[in-house]
């Protein structure tokens, strides 16, 4: 029997052995293949429901799926995490017991969480909308209280996953407060380490008079050094400071703690792949997708997916020996929701730049479709769909 191990029971995750289980439906039956996700998780969360789970007050049990519902057909798991894994000898040993299990292939699909370890006093003084749907809902339960002084949202520091998200916090925060006539008695500061306030000159070109236009100062340049809770500061790396009431910061993300250390791993433990077929560096039989890997490109939900589906085409044709290889565009499609109903998208590939796109009310109701059907494509129901949008982008036919 060939054993497929999964490691991480997230998006990626279960895209990925989705359409594993539907190209070798067969196989599995006539058990000659055997599909495993190892993830102590029960629950699944619609992450990019956090942010409305922060400013509009949407309820933290509407983002949560049990993950046994979840997984696909002939797909198998085992509830506990990775403690340690072994390419050279094909074995994962998990925290539970210490439990070893050996596969053929395996696929890495872990993501990334906050590290408030990085930046001293930001655990104290930060809400978040990263961590999970509870944590978020801190934030909402916040906004109902304010009546005037200042919020301070960005990123304290990098990598982080969904891009677009810090400013997103900064636009719904700024509706929020206008729809309770508030505005006025609040100040609302965004600051970043980059130099403009969205890395992609395009969308920084479309958002930027946002800024103006809403009164929203931006501090760029500001790379978060520390946080003094009890005087209510920022200090950042280049001396400057910023005060604040309340702070909705982005931490800096990690990857999963099993991973540093490894030699597949470079020093801050994301994982080493060839930006194409994202096999691990060295291991053609092993695969890491979405917030895990070191992959020039935004840690976002639609990376993950896209990647899972080469991942699984190419793992599907080495099972069976039939199909073509496909390869990873770099396409990225991170919606920005910039109020009011209206959105914009950050679009691009690993060769074409991001391309510059006005918010308006279509991209936001495209955005509101995609969330609808969000579940459903974690079993493969609307790849058609999928295929249909991306067109060129779904996968590449040669590695360049």
């Amino acid at each position: 029997m060939i054993k497929i191990a999964m490691i991480g029971g997230g998006a990626g995750g279960l895209i990925t052995t989705s359409k594993l289980s539907a190209e070798l439906s067969e196989e599995i039956k006539q058990e000659k293949v055997s599909i495993t996700i190892f993830d102590r998780k029960e629950t699944q969360e619609f992450q990019p429901g956090y942010l409305e789970t922060a400013f509009r007050g949407t309820k933290p049990e509407k983002l949560k799926r049990p993950v046994d519902k979840l997984i696909s057909k002939g797909v198998k798991t085992v509830h506990a995490d990775c403690a340690s894994l072994d390419l050279d000898n094909h074995q994962i040993i998990t925290e539970k017991n210490q439990e070893k299990y050996d596969f053929d292939y395996v696929i890495v699909s872990t993501g990334c969480s906050p590290d408030y370890s990085q930046i001293p006093g930001l655990k104290e003084a930060n809400m978040d909308f990263y961590t999970d749907a509870e944590v978020s809902s801190r934030i909402f339960s916040t906004l109902q209280t304010i009546k005037s002084g200042r919020i301070v949202v960005g990123i304290a520091g990098l990598p982080y996953k969904c891009p677009p998200s810090p400013n997103e916090a900064a636009f719904m925060a700024d509706e929020y407060l206008r729809r309770h006539d508030l505005r006025k008695n609040v100040d609302i500061t965004f600051i970043t380490p980059y130099t403009r306030i969205y890395t992609a000159e395009p969308i920084n070109e479309v958002i930027e008079p946002l800024y103006s236009e809403r009164n929203i100062e931006s501090r760029t340049v500001f790379n978060t050094d520390s946080v003094d809770p009890a005087r209510k500061e920022i200090t950042s790396l280049e001396g400057d400071t910023v005060k604040y009431d309340y702070l909705f910061l982005t931490p800096p993300h990690k990857p999963a703690e099993f991973l540093k250390g490894t030699d597949f791993a470079d020093d801050e433990g994301w994982v080493k792949v060839d930006k194409r077929d994202l096999h691990i560096t060295d291991h053609d039989y092993a695969f890491a997708i979405g917030d895990t890997n070191n992959i020039p490109t935004s840690k976002a939900g639609v990376e993950a997916h896209l990647e899972g589906i080469v991942v699984a085409n190419n793992l599907a044709m080495n099972v069976t020996g039939e199909g073509t290889k496909h390869f990873f565009t770099g396409r990225t499609q991170c919606s920005m929701e910039t109020g009011f109903h209206h959105a914009t998208f950050v679009v691009g590939t690993y060769d074409r730049p991001v391309e510059k796109i006005k918010p308006t009310v279509t991209n936001y109701a495209e955005k509101k479709v995609m969330e609808g059907i969000y579940w459903a494509s974690l079993h493969g129901h609307y790849e058609w769909l999928f295929k249909y949008h991306f067109k060129k982008d779904y996968f590449a036919e040669s590695p360049t």
